[in-house]
């Protein structure tokens, strides 16, 4: 018989020492283990418990329907208000001791941070919708999977129904269009379709969400009416929450409720007013601002002309009858005007930024009709303080819709500059220099660079001394475009930009789009280096 090697006989001798070794840390595990999951499922038990305790008052209580009480509650805020962090946290730290060390201990905890916050939400409004958001996502995050997901995924649908409900009233009666409590829903527009601002500057990212997240939605819709018309795309999509609600939780006890929320939010949908853009703005190339409101803006529109929100002319006013007529000056209207400008300089206090007119016509007013308006305002012993006038557009091409201008200074009466120009094909036309682009009152002795509109087409060229227009360039008018810019920054003296006088203020626009400043891709902001005067021809 052969020996075994002592290392041989060693190894048999631990063989059973080294198995029970490496069964021991099994054995050991499989208690503790088993505890675990026992743990876990009591939590979970009694997390269940807690809810279904929760919802049944929830559910119980839920209000019939949408209306507003006497004393302007709403329904839906006081239901939440009396269930809201019902439940103590001492309820789920029970929970945390049943499961500790386990993923429901955790849960748990979560569940009752948004309980607690959902109280101070709902009841008294002392929480930040996002400081509340916070807490309840984390709480959907740690609820995935158990049965309070159904409970957390209905809060974030009530999240975006409680200010609705605290808003009951927007756009009632007195409110309409410009009820600015719209934008008390900016957090939760953003919330809604996904939307990380970059500013805080409220209608600019109104701008960017609309074309970005709402399918171009606004492309058609003016820029200050935005925020009251991106609620509709906001309240279908709470409504589409709902919908993905029911088709996931088909048997949920909220759905008789959510079929009353779809009806309401249905009904606010049609309390949104309709959209008008009044008055019609011509397009314009500008990218410079023009807001209106709270400015010495001038209306001059087929309904009416006002100044500082001052009623000049109305139509089918009983008192003081007005047909609108613009092909003739109103020397009445531009005597108020003058008094009203006048007074406003001499007041030691004002509401109004005195530093510009904006002039915000129809694009259809004739040009002279509207600088016949204007020239009553730098008349006067104030005259000085109040040169600079902003000429209103509506920038369309980028689908900003923005109120934009050009901002130009009226030469004094006796400081304009009288000048021929005649364009192929037409009659010597006598011309005035009336105003300077920019906010100096420049001067010039005569012009060579000239931008003509006829109505028909838009001429470019050199004057002569006689008035004739050399090396010319002719096409069809181009709007907002671009075709003038070219030709205004191969220029080196001051250009002239002239229209007859008979011609629309849409006219006027658009023979300055692209030569009044100098653009630099889409943004045209910046006055040329050479000085733009501004001309009318009879």
């Amino acid at each position: 018989m052969t020996q075994n090697h002592p290392s041989v006989a060693r190894a048999a001798r631990l063989l059973p020492l080294l198995l029970v070794a490496t069964l021991l840390p099994l054995s050991a595990c499989g208690p503790k283990k088993k505890k675990k999951v026992v743990r876990a499922e009591k939590g979970t038990a009694k997390l269940e418990q807690i809810m279904l305790e929760r919802r049944k008052r929830l559910t119980s209580t839920a209000p019939k329907d949408g209306k507003p009480g006497s004393d302007g509650g709403h329904p839906y805020l006081e239901w939440m208000s009396k269930v809201a962090g019902t439940v103590s946290r001492s309820e789920f730290k029970k929970v945390g001791v049943i499961a500790r060390g386990t993923k429901i201990a955790g849960t748990a905890d979560d569940l009752a941070t948004w309980l607690e916050g959902q109280k101070k939400f709902y009841f008294n409004a002392k929480m930040p919708p996002k400081d509340y958001w916070r807490d309840l996502s984390l709480a959907a995050a740690a609820s995935k999977d158990t049965k309070w997901e159904e409970d957390l995924a209905f809060d974030k649908i009530f999240f975006h129904v409680a200010e609705s409900a605290r808003r009951h009233d927007l756009f009632g009666e007195g409110r309409g269009a410009d009820d600015d409590r719209v934008t008390y829903f900016f957090t939760y527009l953003k919330l809604a379709f996904g939307y990380e601002p970059k500013t805080s500057l409220f209608r600019e990212e109104i701008n960017v969400m609309c074309r970005t997240k709402m399918n171009d939605y606004c492309k058609d819709i003016p820029m200050e009416l935005r925020p009251t018309q991106v609620m509709i795309p906001y309240y279908k999509k709470v409504i589409d929450m709902i919908e993905a609600f029911k088709k996931k939780y088909p048997s949920s006890s909220y759905n008789a409720f959510n079929d009353q929320l779809i009806a309401w939010y249905q009904a606010r949908i049609k309390a949104v007013p309709k959209w008008e853009e009044f008055p019609k703005l011509p397009p314009i190339r500008s990218t410079v601002a023009a807001p209106v409101n709270g400015n010495a803006a001038l209306f001059v529109t087929k309904k009416g002309i006002s100044l500082m929100g001052i009623a000049l002319r109305k139509l089918n006013d009983a008192a003081n009858p007005w047909t609108p007529d613009f092909t003739k000056t109103d020397e009445a209207l531009t005597k108020r005007i003058s008094q009203l400008v006048e007074d406003t300089r001499a007041s030691t206090v004002s509401n109004f930024n005195q530093s510009n007119i904006l002039l915000v016509p129809e694009g259809d007013v004739p040009v002279s009709y509207g600088l016949s308006l204007l020239e009553a305002t730098i008349v006067g012993e104030h005259a000085k303080e109040w040169p600079t006038v902003i000429l209103v557009g509506r920038r369309r091409a980028d689908h900003s819709n923005r109120r934009s201008g050009f901002t130009v200074t009226l030469l004094a009466l006796d400081k304009r500059i009288p000048f021929k120009l005649k364009a192929p094909g037409g009659k010597t036309k006598s011309c005035k220099a009336v105003a300077v682009v920019g906010r100096d009152a420049l001067q010039a002795k005569g012009f060579t660079p000239a931008v003509y509109h006829d109505g028909k087409q838009v001429h470019t060229g050199k004057l002569s001394s006689d008035g004739t227009l050399r090396s010319v360039q002719s096409a069809a008018p181009h709007g907002e475009g671009d075709r003038l810019e070219k030709w205004a920054d191969n220029q080196s003296t001051s250009i002239v930009v002239a229209v007859d006088a008979n011609l629309p203020y849409a006219a006027l626009l658009e023979a300055l789009n692209g030569v009044a400043l100098k653009c630099d891709g889409d943004e045209c902001k910046k006055d040329r280096t050479q000085p733009v005067f501004i001309a009318t021809c009879e």
